[in-house]
């Protein structure tokens, strides 16, 4: 099987899970089982009554979230483009953390943000795995080089326009389904979203010609809102139809892929038809994807994960979920901003690095006047968000991981190998700044999350360092491979970490935050981590290197994941 092959069929089984778990709400059968994950205790209990909706749609979110992680997985092992890869990694972040909002709506009876939430965050996966099946086609159409810059620089923004008021509506309608709250702006949000696709159709009816993928996408578009239209009106007709409702929420979803994919292509088009800059022109400004690349999206991406993680392991009551997405949000917004701090500071080394020489700094794509300020700008903003809308302990400690990453960490790259102990606090922050979050105070159980992160980072980057020894060297970068002729020390602490992450990965279920499946499951991963610590070190080769940073890239969601499912109850 293609990759492309099992792209499609993952979108196919996403969106057959979109019409399970709408055939959920509209038989009302949210609450036909009282438990997550299993159902009255059972993997698999009498299927009667609601029961057959509820515990149908968590068997088939099990199949279809494997799915996704093993696209995610395939596209990291094969994918040579970067945001290929991303969009599958996204898709995997948000149906994991789509299971954990289902458990959440279940254990906290349905509360109507928590319920809304999770039925949007549906449309957005379902988004994500269609774009990466598209993305993964090799037989898609060339974009037409008939249209001018002018053109396509118009219709860009109305593209864009469209998916917002798309996004705008399903939010409106999950509001109405779950809350019986915002008829009336549903109404007339479809009012305004037939009347954009209106104005869309008249201004590219006469491109037709010049841009046939445009116009197709154009024509299914507008096939999809007829019939999401048609669907909502005999839906007031027949509330209590169940496959009507369903058949909304459905069609819905399919509206939002389909603009999505119309504003993607007005973007392909323009890349195409953009002239190529020279090889180290500047741009003072840069490009949305130079400031996107600024903040070293997956790194950024891997601290709101292990946020997200503190701060759910942290949470005793619903009252407190109003503080995450300001909490993520002011997290992302430092992370990415020391990020982009830590490129500006390193932008003449990072050009003498065959990895990071392509850049926006070292490219020439943007100056380090703009990356300093937007790096400045993300930094701050992100402070605020955290000591207004979460509380003064998250800011400080949000406001601490920036300093040692830049203050200390950054410089000692330079200087010293135990760069790599310092370099380890501000990365294992993250989840005591969602501990913090959640509980507006620290325990010893944030530590022990504290812990877990410190230590895994410690093998990880030390792989990495093995990897790019040679780039590590030309950049002047004091890393312990760098320092030795042998390996022997780069292995003992290899091995020694390795060893240290067994024992550590249990503190979650030796002081209570976690139930004895984790403690099971953490020793199975740890140990099946620490053979390949031990490849590494016995071996001491690029390609037992590899091995083990992908093995570390693949066990920290494992046993975060395998932790946030079986966390003690409230």
């Amino acid at each position: 099987m293609k990759l492309h092959h099992y792209a499609v069929s993952t979108a196919f089984a996403t969106f057959v899970l979109l019409l399970a778990g709408g055939l959920v709400t509209s038989t009302d059968s949210g609450l036909a089982v009282p438990d997550w994950p299993l159902s009255y205790g059972m993997w698999f209990p009498p299927m009667v009554g609601g029961i057959v909706y509820e515990h149908g749609h968590r068997m088939i979110a099990g199949i279809v979230g494997l799915m996704i992680l093993g696209l995610a997985v395939w596209l990291w092992r094969i994918e040579p483009r970067a945001w290929v890869r991303r969009l599958g990694y996204a898709a995997a972040t948000a149906v994991i953390a789509q299971a954990l909002l289902g458990g959440l709506t279940v254990l906290w009876l349905l509360p109507p943000a928590v319920s809304i939430a999770h039925a949007c965050l549906g449309q957005v996966v379902f988004c994500l795995v269609v774009c990466v099946a598209y993305g993964t086609h090799d037989g898609r159409a060339q974009a037409s080089a008939h249209l001018d810059e002018t053109t396509i620089r118009r219709l860009r923004p109305h593209s864009v326009a469209i998916v917002l008021l798309v996004v705008g509506q399903l939010f409106l309608g999950a509001a109405v389904r779950h809350a019986s709250a915002a008829v009336t702006g549903h109404l007339v949000g479809a009012v305004a979203l037939v009347l954009a696709a209106g104005w869309w159709v008249a201004r590219v009816a006469a491109l037709r010609d010049r841009a046939p993928s445009v116009w197709g996408h154009t024509v299914r578009l507008l096939l999809l809102l007829g019939t999401q239209v048609a669907l909502g009106a005999a839906t007031l007709g027949w509330r209590r139809s169940a496959v009507m409702r369903t058949s909304h929420v459905g069609i819905g979803a399919l509206v939002l892929a389909q603009a999505v994919l119309l504003a993607w292509e007005i973007g392909r088009i323009r890349s195409m038809a953009r002239p190529a800059s020279p090889m180290g022109a500047s741009d003072s400004r840069g490009g949305w994807r130079d400031y996107l690349e600024l903040t070293k999206p997956r790194l950024s991406a891997l601290v709101l994960v292990t946020a997200a993680a503190g701060f759910w392991l942290g949470i005793r009551t619903g009252e407190a979920l109003g503080r995450i997405v300001p909490l993520l949000l002011g997290t992302g917004l430092v992370a990415g901003g020391a990020n982009a701090l830590n490129q500006w500071s390193e932008r003449d080394r990072d050009a003498l690095m065959g990895r990071t020489k392509h850049r926006p700094l070292p490219a020439g794509r943007m100056s380090p006047e703009a990356a300093c300020r937007f790096g400045l700008g993300l930094s701050v903003a992100g402070l605020l968000i955290l000591g207004i809308a979460v509380d003064s302990l998250s800011s400080a400690l949000a406001a601490l991981s920036w300093a040692i990453y830049l203050l200390l960490y950054t410089p000692m790259k330079r200087w010293t190998p135990l760069c790599t102990l310092v370099g380890a606090i501000p990365g294992a922050l993250p989840p005591v700044i969602g501990w913090a979050g959640a509980r507006h105070a620290l325990g010893l159980e944030a530590w022990a999350l504290f812990a877990i992160l410190f230590v895994w980072q410690l093998p990880h980057f030390l792989a990495l360092a093995v990897l790019y020894r040679n780039d590590y060297a030309r950049a002047g970068f004091s890393m312990l491979p760098l320092v030795e002729a042998d390996g022997l020390a780069t292995a003992r602490q290899t091995l020694l970490y390795g060893m240290a992450l067994l024992p550590v990965s249990l503190f979650p279920a030796m002081i209570g935050i976690a139930t004895t499946t984790y403690f099971y499951g953490a020793i199975v991963l740890s140990l099946a981590f620490l053979v390949i610590a031990a490849r590494a070190a016995w071996s001491r080769s690029s390609h037992t290197a590899r091995a083990l940073f992908r093995t570390s890239v693949l066990y920290l969601p494992g046993l975060l994941g395998l932790l946030a499912c079986t966390r003690m109850s409230w």
